[in-house]
């Protein structure tokens, strides 16, 4: 229920997003606004003590992972549509089986082998439905997949190194890197202007409480609960939710060849956790 509810709480974020590059806000501004909005929510709701520097040093480097795929999500979100975005990115719950596996966190399954190609067979479709030859979508995509490999590094990394601390305290330290981080990127590119448009600080607000504080809350704490692959693959259902937010606030439709990427990506996620997803319903799990 964790993990579902921060799907819904995330999978709004590519329209507050799209709806503050429509007012005017640059992708690293629009992280660092949201950064600091989110920091101050939860320093004023969470008192609970803080741990020890070696684990903060600990949490912040896993923060400074998060950070780096906030910015290739929104770069790729400036460029891309909101549809195509989240169908891109949500091949990282195959990388994540990968990844775990090699970190030994779970056992890798000929299913994890079969899903990932599938999968990227999906990504291939998605991307290629797009006119690459603009240049500027080609972009794009490489920013979603890159985000798609540095948040599958981000689950898997959390999920070992940031065991036995609370969910909330785990969200402050990576928002306060991730805010460190893209100010000083902003700062350092295109500057820091303070939003005036009140559509761009009515998305940003509602980016940072509900996208950021309340979703990544829930996930944290959903998957300390499930493990890193239940929750990548329960948190998939957030395209779905995407693919519909886009369709009727947006506008955006997908062609013939881009539905067929998405059926394969979604397909891959839910072949490759067969077993997790009837211990989530509880069925009789299938053997690997």
């Amino acid at each position: 229920m964790l993990v579902a509810l921060s799907t819904l709480a995330y999978g709004v974020q590519p329209i507050f997003g799209k709806a503050a590059y429509a007012a005017g806000v640059t992708p690293l501004a629009l992280l660092a606004w949201r950064y600091l909005i989110a920091l101050v929510c939860l320093e004023l709701f969470d008192r609970s003590p803080r741990p020890a520097l070696a684990t903060r040093l600990r949490l912040w480097a896993i923060g400074s992972v998060f950070a780096v795929n906030s910015i290739a999500y929104f770069m790729a979100l400036e460029a891309l549509p909101a549809s195509v975005n989240a169908l891109l990115l949500y091949s990282y719950p195959v990388i994540v089986a990968l990844l775990a596996a090699l970190a030994g966190i779970e056992p890798l399954k000929w299913r994890s082998l079969i899903a990932a190609l599938a999968a990227f067979a999906g990504c291939a479709l998605t991307a290629g439905g797009l006119r690459l030859s603009a240049g500027l979508p080609a972009r794009g995509v490489a920013w979603a997949l890159a985000a798609a490999a540095i948040y599958a590094s981000f689950v898997v990394l959390s999920s070992r190194f940031g065991g036995g601390v609370p969910a909330r305290v785990l969200a402050l330290h990576l928002i306060q890197v991730s805010l460190l981080l893209s100010a000083a990127c902003a700062l350092l590119g295109p500057g820091l202007p303070v939003p005036r448009d009140p559509r761009a600080i009515l998305s940003i607000a509602a980016m940072a409480v509900v996208s950021t504080v309340a979703s990544m809350t829930w996930f944290l704490a959903g998957m300390a609960i499930v493990g890193p692959s239940r929750a990548s693959v329960l948190s998939s259902l957030e395209v779905l939710w995407t693919l519909g937010l886009a369709f009727v606030l947006l506008g955006e439709r997908l062609s013939a060849v881009q539905w067929a990427g998405a059926a394969l990506i979604l397909g891959a996620v839910a072949f490759q956790n067969l077993s997790a997803l009837r211990r989530a319903f509880g069925r009789r799990p299938l053997p690997d």
